[in-house]
């Protein structure tokens, strides 16, 4: 299934004990029309508070529901937070995790003193200007193979902290400036501290030589609120 969510009021992707997350919310629902406990796996983890335009998830079931009336059926008993936006039958072999071929990422960042309540849930606002130009250049110091293990926190499962990043690019939408990422896999945390020297890279607060330290295993400190953050689209 494609799927969308505000990730304001929710703990994350990934089921935790005690906590609202989008994946509990969506297998309990599973549930609640399949009469089966339902094994949902997901294309990513997301941090508390991201967002996601496109996420790819799938699961088996037992028993058959029409697509169409699956597809319905779910948006009726979701939270207004999450939505379906397409179910499809695929192949056995398919894994959300491992079949997608690659993720866009971009972080929002809006350099005002003034506080737009319908744009705050969904971005980084700072009051200082920022260097945009400084930005561009230091969005290509990540272009390429690189050891990220200085941006991630790196999990017991995750062994190799090497991702190669296939666009980096900066742009300013209606004066929101926007720091697109895409890889076929990332590191937890690893966009997020991106994005944070880059806009730390803007604010003139951080040079672009340490930013080179941070990938040559240096660890960065610099991690940018989760609520900029939106997984745009996931590539099959």
């Amino acid at each position: 299934m494609l799927l969308c969510f505000v990730g304001t009021n929710f703990h994350g992707w990934q089921v935790q004990p005690n906590l609202r997350t989008v994946q509990g919310t969506l297998s309990d629902a599973l549930g609640m029309l399949f009469g089966e406990k339902v094994k949902l796996i997901g294309c990513c983890r997301t941090d508390a508070g991201v967002h996601a335009k496109e996420y790819i998830a799938n699961f088996r079931s037992s028993k058959f529901f029409p697509i169409d009336n699956l597809l319905k059926a779910l948006n009726s008993i979701l939270p207004e937070d999450i939505g379906i936006k397409k179910v499809w039958l695929e192949d056995l072999s398919f894994n959300a995790r491992y079949s997608v071929a690659g993720k866009l990422y971009t972080y929002r960042v809006f350099p005002s003193l003034a506080r737009d309540p319908f744009l705050e849930p969904f971005v980084w606002r700072i009051p200082y200007s920022l260097d945009i130009e400084s930005m561009k250049r230091g969005a290509e110091l990540f272009l390429g193979n690189y050891n990220f293990s200085g941006f991630a926190k790196l999990d017991e499962e995750e062994h190799d902290p090497f991702v190669e990043i296939e666009e980096c690019k900066i742009e300013e939408k209606d004066r929101i400036i926007e720091i697109s990422v895409r890889a076929k896999r990332f590191l937890r945390y690893m966009v997020r501290r991106m994005a944070g020297c880059l806009i730390y890279l803007g604010m003139g607060k951080l040079t672009v030589d340490e930013i080179k330290e941070f990938l040559s295993g240096k660890k960065c400190p610099y991690t940018a609120k989760a609520k900029g953050l939106t997984l745009e689209r996931v590539f099959l």
